[in-house]
C-alpha cells in the first residue's frame, strides 16, 4: 500500500464511526419497515462516505492548528506530511461526490438529505462558517452530521415521507450523539480551555455540560426503551443477540479495568472520572447493535430468497 493511500485512509477516521453509522442507518431503513437489497446498502455506503467527508475536511481545515499540537500533529495526516493540502482536499470532495451520486439512487427524499449533510459537514469546519467554534450550534449541527442525516436517509431510502414511527427512534439516536459530542469536549476540557476553543462546553462550563450531557443521555435511553419495548422495531432475538455480543465485548476490559486501580472504574469519584468511566462501554455497545442489527436484515433477506 503506498504511503498516499494509507494517508487517504487515516483521513476518513473510520474507525471513530463507522459502527455508529451502520446503526443509525438501520434504524433509520428498521423505522420504514426497509429490507436488505439495495436501497440500504446504497444508504450505508452514502452515509458512511458522507460521515467520512465530514471528518476528511475538518483535518484538513486544522491541520495547520494540528501541527502547532503535538498530541494532534501525527493523527492528521496533512499535519504530519503524509497527505498535501490539496492532495487530501481532492480525496475530501471526490468522497462527497461519491456519496451524493449513490444518494441520488435512493429516492429523492434521500437525496436531499444526504446534500444537506454533506453541506452540513462542510460547513461545520469550513473557515469562513466553522459551526464547530460556535456554541450550542456545534452541539445541533453536530448530532445531525453524526445521527440524524443518517438515520434520515436510511429511511428516506425506503419511503419519500415521514410517519409516526419516526419519532422516538430518531430522538434515541441524536439525544445518543449529543451524549457523545459532550462527552469529547469534557474530556478533552482542561487541553481545549488552554487553546481558547469556544465550544458548548467551553461556554456553559463542565459543571452544567457534565448536567446537559447526562440528560441527553437519559433522553437517549427513554427513547430507545420506547422503540426497543413499545414500537418494538425489531424481533427480541435481535436484542439477546444485542445483549450477548456486547457482554462479550465488554469482558476483556472491565477485567482489565479492575485490576488496575487507576482505570475509570475507580476514579468515577471527580467529575472527570465520571465522564472516564462511561468510556469503556461505548465502542462494544455500538459494535453489538450494529452486528445484531445486520444480522437481522440478513436472517429476513435469507428467510425471504430461501
Amino acid at each position: 500500500m503506498s504511503d498516499k493511500l494509507r494517508g487517504v485512509i487515516k483521513l476518513t477516521r473510520f474507525n471513530e464511526y463507522v459502527w455508529f453509522v451502520i446503526v443509525t442507518t438501520l434504524v433509520g431503513a428498521a423505522t420504514a419497515g426497509g429490507k436488505f437489497g439495495w436501497p440500504l446498502i446504497g444508504a450505508l455506503l452514502a452515509n458512511e462516505l458522507s460521515v467520512g467527508f465530514a471528518f476528511m475536511i475538518n483535518d484538513v481545515e486544522d491541520a495547520a492548528d494540528d501541527a502547532l499540537n503535538p498530541a494532534k500533529i501525527k493523527r492528521n495526516p496533512v499535519s504530519a506530511g503524509m497527505l498535501t493540502k490539496r492532495e487530501a482536499n481532492i480525496a475530501s470532495y471526490a468522497t462527497a461526490l461519491i456519496a451524493a451520486v449513490i444518494y441520488a439512487t435512493l429516492s429523492p427524499a434521500a437525496f436531499i438529505v444526504g446534500v444537506i449533510s454533506l453541506i452540513v459537514g462542510w460547513i461545520y469546519s469550513w473557515g469562513p462558517v466553522r459551526l464547530k467554534s460556535k456554541p450550542i450550534v456545534d452541539l445541533l449541527s453536530h448530532v445531525m452530521m453524526l445521527a440524524g442525516f443518517q438515520f434520515l436517509a436510511g429511511h428516506f431510502a425506503f419511503t419519500n415521507q415521514l410517519d409516526s414511527r419516526w419519532f422516538f427512534p430518531f430522538l434515541f439516536l441524536v439525544s445518543i450523539s449529543g451524549y457523545g459530542e459532550l462527552y469529547n469536549e469534557l474530556r478533552d476540557y482542561a487541553g481545549d480551555l488552554k487553546a481558547g476553543l469556544k465550544h458548548t462546553a467551553a461556554v456553559i462550563g463542565h459543571r452544567a455540560a457534565t448536567y446537559l450531557m447526562n440528560a441527553l443521555l437519559i433522553a437517549g435511553i427513554i427513547g430507545a426503551v420506547y422503540t426497543i419495548f413499545v414500537m418494538q422495531i425489531v424481533p427480541w432475538w435481535v436484542i439477546d443477540m444485542l445483549v450477548v455480543i456486547f457482554a462479550l465485548l465488554f469482558l476483556r476490559p472491565m477485567l482489565k479495568a479492575r485490576r488496575t486501580p487507576s482505570t475509570p472504574f475507580h476514579s468515577a469519584r471527580d467529575a472527570h472520572g465520571s465522564v472516564e468511566a462511561q468510556a469503556p462501554f461505548q465502542v462494544p455497545i455500538q459494535i453489538a447493535a450494529a452486528i445484531a442489527l445486520s444480522a437481522w436484515f440478513v436472517v429476513m433477506w435469507l428467510d425471504k430468497v430461501l
